[in-house]
């Protein structure tokens, strides 16, 4: 389904003020009420908008104007979130109200086919309606992707490279699919439904598996030039000391990630590595709060750089360890920040918990799912 900008500049409009008239639309986007008329007929018709109620008449008087409102289901969205242990997979309307939601775990993933299959199991497990509901499968990855090509360079967690996962669910299924980073889609969550809405200048940063981050720019996710800006986990933050990844995870991560955490303390205990019982006691526990405290110091190093080149309004941490452990973190990472950048700098910055959850890179890519389609 294709629309001309001119239709999706009207569709908008009744999106963003939630009820509105014809003339009014006409009058906020400079279009001749007639263009407006035919334009909403199209999206009557399909569904799109319906006709609410009867305004109020104008002060000359006449005839009472009819309102009109977006309706959010008139398509659907897959939404994917694959992580380095689980993937969630959903299914909302437009406006991010899920309607089906299943968790898989990503764990022993060892190649491209067997990444292929889970991803086509996960749409299956939540496509309940008709496929032609569907405007798009959208599905956010823990690497690098090219939003030119939608190629996914590298999949650190499963050691994948040139994964063409796009391409090939396009195929199985015969939808529009698009891929991003799920940082940057965590970010577009956060700024749509979260913590960052009405934020000008944020950067999300994400601390999980590995260590991602996002900026937002005036009002919109900055994505670089070919789609990677944000990796502030190749981050040198002790040159010439710094620690060489040779695993695919950068340098950063090897200071602080659930990855570098977990090979630390892999075999102690006589158990499998849980994270969350090692920072429940973190405190008591003199070996972790170490090596916990000196990830912290490097993060809020990278954190400082960040703040002195960016400048945003506010920072919003996530992730299964940022989300969950906000408050130990911050107790830590305030501050080294508060030593390396000027007062009247950090002072100016607000450090804010994700309000979205495991369901921020979900609901980030049900935002860009319809992004190109829609808004």
């Amino acid at each position: 389904m294709k629309f001309t900008r001119t239709e999706i500049n009207v569709l908008n409009a009744v999106r963003k003020h939630g009820l509105i008239s014809r003339a009014e639309i006409s009058r906020q986007i400079g279009l001749s009420k007639p263009i407006v008329s035919k334009i909403v007929s199209k999206f009557v018709t399909l569904g799109a908008l319906v006709e609410k109620k009867r305004g109020l008449s104008s002060k000359k008087g006449g005839k009472k104007p009819i309102l009109l409102s977006f309706v959010p289901d008139f398509k659907y969205i897959v939404a994917l979130d694959i992580g380095g242990t689980k993937m969630i997979a959903a299914l909302t309307d437009l406006e991010g109200k899920i309607l089906e939601k299943t968790n898989f775990s990503t764990k022993g993933i060892k190649n491209k086919e067997e990444l292929f299959s889970l991803v086509e199991t996960g749409i299956k497990s939540v496509l309940k309606i008709p496929k032609e509901k569907i405007l798009a499968i959208s599905i956010g990855v823990p690497g690098t992707v090219s939003s030119d090509d939608q190629v996914i360079h590298f999949i650190p967690s499963f050691d994948l490279r040139d994964v063409h996962l796009a391409e090939e669910i396009e195929k199985r299924f015969g939808l529009p699919v698009s891929i991003a980073n799920d940082v940057t889609l965590n970010a577009l969550g956060e700024l749509w439904l979260g913590a960052a809405k009405g934020s000008k200048n944020m950067f999300l940063l994400s601390l999980g598996t590995g260590t991602g981050g996002a900026f937002v720019i005036n009002g919109q996710v900055y994505e670089g030039s070919h789609g990677m800006a944000g990796e502030i986990g190749y981050m040198i933050t002790s040159w010439p000391h710094d620690r060489i990844s040779t695993n695919g995870f950068g340098s950063l991560e090897s200071w602080f990630s659930g990855y570098s955490f977990e090979n630390a303390f892999s075999g102690k205990r006589g158990k499998k590595v849980n994270l969350k019982e090692y920072f429940d006691s973190h405190k008591n526990d003199e070996a972790f709060r170490k090596i916990l405290t000196e990830g912290c110091e490097h993060l809020a190093v990278a954190l400082g750089n960040i703040i002195t080149l960016f400048d945003p309004d506010v920072i919003v941490i996530t992730g299964g360890i940022g989300y969950n452990q906000y408050e130990t973190l911050i107790e830590l990472i305030l501050p080294t920040i508060r030593r390396i950048v000027p007062e009247e700098i950090y002072q100016r910055v607000t450090f804010k918990r994700a309000l979205l959850g495991e369901l921020g890179v979900v609901l980030g890519a049900v935002y860009h799912g319809q992004n190109e389609i829609l808004l």
